[in-house]
């Protein structure tokens, strides 16, 4: 039986494909830490994992990575809820086929 990717592989590889369909892509890294005494947030509850441009158009883009199987929180998916009625591409996948097929989907929706 062949085993489960890791998130970190999905991310990684998505990173790659939408880099190499012309977008600029970042990570971006959401939670807390104790600094200290006191705790310091990193960005929002239910911020995207990735975050980039199309280098063509300069449209900002939102990508929510899963592993294979798993959906979002409530939390994120209003969070790409809010950035697609923004005028932002924003999808989630857990494999670069489904990031494929929601970029076509936005594509042909007229939104890249």
């Amino acid at each position: 039986m062949k085993p489960i990717p890791k998130e970190s592989d999905i991310l990684k590889a998505v990173m790659d494909y939408l880099g190499a369909q012309g977008f600029s892509m970042f990570r971006r890294n959401t939670g807390v830490m104790m600094a200290g005494k006191r705790f310091v947030r990193f960005s929002s509850p239910g911020m995207a994992d990735l975050w980039g441009l199309d280098r063509r158009t300069g449209r900002h883009i939102e990508v929510e990575v899963k592993r294979l199987g798993q959906k979002p929180t409530p939390v994120q998916s209003a969070w790409l809820e809010a950035m697609r009625k923004a005028g932002a591409v924003a999808f989630w996948c857990d494999s670069v086929s489904a990031c494929r097929e929601a970029l076509l989907v936005a594509t042909v929706l007229g939104k890249v």
